[in-house]
């Protein structure tokens, strides 16, 4: 009887190792996985804080565009929504790499 209660032991503890072990090879590969350090959002440009050099280095927007924008910024106030720059040349494009943050003064 004790050979078989030490057999059954041994048994139910090879088991449970195991279950652990298939749940940790299964959940493994979650461990090591990158998780992103920024956000696509976060290498949006703020056009509201954005000055004429940083404005310039977003694609299809040249001094000249850069220029107009500031210039429009200091006329009608900070931006509130993107869509206040449709008026800007290939806009659609633009868009994709600008952002607008609530300005606190």
């Amino acid at each position: 009887m004790g050979l078989n209660k030490a057999v059954l032991e041994f048994q139910s503890l090879g088991l449970i190792v195991f279950i652990l072990l298939t749940i940790l090879i299964y959940h493994f590969p979650n461990f090591l996985k990158d998780k992103p350090l920024y956000k696509s959002d976060d290498l949006k440009i703020d056009i509201n804080k954005a000055d004429q050099t940083t404005l310039e280095k977003i694609p299809y927007i040249g001094e000249k565009t850069a220029s107009l924008i500031i210039e429009d910024r200091n006329i009608r106030g900070y931006y509130k929504n993107i869509d206040e720059l449709k008026w800007i040349k290939n806009f659609d494009k633009v868009k994709e790499y600008i952002k607008v943050e609530e300005v606190n003064e």
